[in-house]
């Protein structure tokens, strides 16, 4: 079963730095990859990946925007990324809606009495990612560490073409994932099918 440490000491291998034990202990590379380990993590998240996908309906809060929008609806915990947003528990159609904060709280705001989000969640528990995100996460976190520890531009570049090569696959093989969403047919298709 994988950990947070196993994965940090992949990208340390990439950039020829010695194992860790854990984030916490009184080591140069355990303190590098503690300061940037969620920060990465939660930047790759910020993509419709399925294994982090959520469905939820959220409450609508008590205190209101100061103006346009009538309700508003605090976001969950573990939001990193909106995928879609709708009135019905169907998932049809979409609504006006607004990220931002109020009274210092991620909110929805939008004039719908009802709001049901699909999004991506902060996944921490990496025996929930499939490897694929595991090896574009250490790649990340390698690219990031290797002027730290390994003193190297040149190895940057190099790590950076790779994190983006296993960040390209990790997409791809998450697609494979579930059935494309169907979109709806405009006046173009319509017409094309022999409908009006």
């Amino acid at each position: 079963m994988p950990s947070e440490t196993d994965v940090a000491n992949v990208a340390l291998r990439l950039v020829g730095g010695t194992r860790i034990t854990s984030f916490t202990q009184a080591t140069p590379n355990a303190n590098a990859i503690n300061d940037i380990f969620s920060e990465i993590r939660d930047t790759l998240l910020e993509y419709p990946w399925n294994f982090a996908t959520q469905r939820v309906e959220l409450a609508q809060l008590t205190t209101t925007p100061s103006f346009r929008f009538d309700y508003a609806y605090a976001l969950p915990a573990d939001w990193i990324y909106t995928i879609s947003v709708h009135d019905n528990d169907g998932g049809f159609g979409t609504i006006d809606y607004r990220e931002e904060q109020l009274a210092g709280q991620k909110v929805f705001s939008t004039d719908s009495t009802s709001v049901y989000l699909v999004y991506v969640k902060r996944e921490t528990n990496p025996n929930l990612m499939p490897p694929s995100f595991r090896i574009a996460l250490a790649s990340s976190l390698a690219r990031n560490l290797a002027i730290t520890i390994a003193n190297s531009n040149v190895l940057e570049d190099q790590l950076a073409g790779r994190a983006e090569k296993d960040l390209a696959k990790a997409k791809s093989i998450d697609a494979l994932g579930s059935f494309p969403e169907p979109r709806p047919s405009g006046s173009w298709a319509t017409s094309r099918n022999g409908f009006r």
